[in-house]
Formats: C-alpha cells, structure tokens, sequence
C-alpha cells in the first residue's frame, strides 16, 4: 500500500460493533480538517461552524448554505468535504443539518507481486447531523445529533454522537465559547471525543491605517482530545474595512510524548451575501500540509 496504509491500519484495528453509541475510529480523520482553522474550534461561526460547535451565532441569520472542501497532498492521500444549511424560523431559534465526509484515497490492493490489483480500497468516514440552536443577544447555545458511518474495505461500522456547546458574549469586545466534539450519546468518553475552549478579545475595531479602518482581534483555544494531552493555540484575525480577513494561527500539539508546533495562515473575503474563504495548516504532527477553501452564503435575511 502506500504512505496512506498508516491511516487505514488505524481504522481497521480499532473497528467496533456495527452501531454502537459513539463515533466510529475513523472519526479520527476529522482531526486533519483542525489542522487549517485559523482561529480556536470553540470560536467557529458561519453555516458550517456548528460542525465545531452547535452554539449559533449572536446574529439571526435567516437562511446560510455552506460548503468547505479540505484536501492533504497525494503522499497523504486525505481529502474530505462539509456541508450545510440553516434557518431561523424564529430569530432565537436556528435548526440546521450537516453533512461530512472524509476518506483515502488511492488505496490499492496488492499481493507478493509489487503491481497493484484492480480496483481500490474503500476508506471513509460519513457524518450526518442535525442542529437545534437558540440566542440572545449575550448567550448562545446548541446542540448536535449526529449518526457516523465508516467503511473500511468490506468492513462497515457505525455510531451515534451529541454534542452541546455555548457561546458567551458579555461584551462588544469580548467572546467566551466550550463545546464538546464526537461525544458518545450514551457519554463514554473515547478516544474520538473531543473538547473545546475559546475565548476572543477585541484589541482595536476602529483603528486606521492608510485611511482604512480596520478591526484587530486575539484569542486562545485548548482542546483537550480523547489522547489526554492539551492542546493550545494562539490566533490572530486583522480586518481590513469590511472586505477582507487576514488570520493566523500557531497551536502546540502532544504526539509521542514530545510537543511540537503547527502554524495555520487563512485569507477570508466578504462579498455581499458571500463569505469565502481559504486557508493552509501546516498538518497535524509534521505529517504534512492541509489545504482548505470555503464558502457561506446569507440568505433571506
């Protein structure tokens, strides 16, 4: 096989029931798509933020559609997509549904000759969710229902996830945020489960430079992942007027008992209706780099 193989040796050795109340092992491939977010998990907003963190935003936000693609180079052979909608049918209230899909690709089969066989080998992992949120202007807070589905090969497994998060804005300036990604619903705790903190602080939302306001703002995250060893980033967000995002991220990640750093750089574009977005990470373990773009349109507002 190729350099891909370690992946799908982890998914294969880790297989449980065929539907069980928690996340397949493959929901582990999830974790590459953090590697290219620009600011903490917790802090996530837009149509597809509640994939992050099932709190809407502080704003009623009509009818959103999103979709982001992630992809990883060949050697890695990862790639993936997220999509979305929701809808207020009431301004506290948003309910929404999110679809996902990771995989490998490239997988072959081989026997004792180096030449591949025909035809490759099936590995994914699919998320289909559903999202139930409620604001004010001060406290938003949600939840996720989510049903899991890995294939490996012939082999098949499924799983149920709820997730919870909330996001806590008791300034202009100032956000507080927590969400639970991939908790079972029966709430063991596995190695899939994570959970987020975030917190966001304005520095300046009305500084000038070139006789272009612009709006600079800092956060922090930690993850705390079903490995047990704390994750931490720092991240960064310069808005030039209302057209343009400039973010930036470097996180401090465990692995092998030794830590180690990750950078993430991401552009984002507000054109009317349309937020697009994209960002490179610098990939998960020095595994290699992870490339994501985006797209989220307000609709009906």
């Amino acid at each position: 096989m190729r350099s891909t193989a370690p992946w799908a040796l982890l998914v294969l050795s880790l297989l449980g029931a065929r539907l069980e109340a928690q996340a397949p092992a493959a929901a582990d491939l999830w974790r590459v798509t953090t590697t290219s977010l620009t600011r903490p998990a917790a802090l996530q907003s837009g149509t597809i933020g509640v994939f992050w963190n099932p709190a809407p935003g502080p704003a009623p936000g009509g009818l959103g559609l999103g979709l982001e693609m992630t992809q990883t180079p060949d050697v890695l052979g990862l790639s993936g997509f997220i999509g979305g909608a929701g809808y207020s049918p009431w301004k506290p209230v948003q309910v929404g549904v999110i679809v996902g899909l990771m995989q490998v690709r490239d997988l072959v089969r081989t026997t004792t000759s180096p030449n591949s066989q025909d035809g490759s080998i099936p590995v994914h992992e699919l998320v289909v969710g559903a999202n139930l949120g409620a604001r004010s202007p001060i406290v938003q807070g949600g939840v996720l229902l989510a049903l899991h589905s890995q294939r490996f090969d012939v082999l098949e497994a499924s799983g149920w996830t709820l997730d919870a998060g909330v996001k806590l804005t008791p300034h202009p300036r100032l956000r507080l945020a927590a969400a639970t990604h991939f908790l079972p619903i029966d709430f063991s705790r596995t190695h899939t489960t994570d959970y987020y903190l975030g917190v966001e602080y304005v520095v300046g939302d009305s500084l000038v430079v070139a006789g272009i306001v612009t709006r600079v703002a800092l956060s922090y995250g930690a993850t705390y992942p079903g490995s047990g060893d704390w994750e931490h980033t720092l991240a960064g967000g310069l808005q030039v007027g209302s057209a343009v995002l400039i973010s930036a991220a470097l996180t401090s990640e465990s692995a092998y008992g030794e830590r180690s750093f990750r950078a993430g750089l991401g552009v984002e574009l507000f054109i009317g209706r349309y937020d697009i977005e994209a960002a490179l990470g610098s990939g998960m373990n020095d595994i290699g780099p992870t490339y994501r773009v985006g797209i989220d349109a307000r609709l009906l507002q």
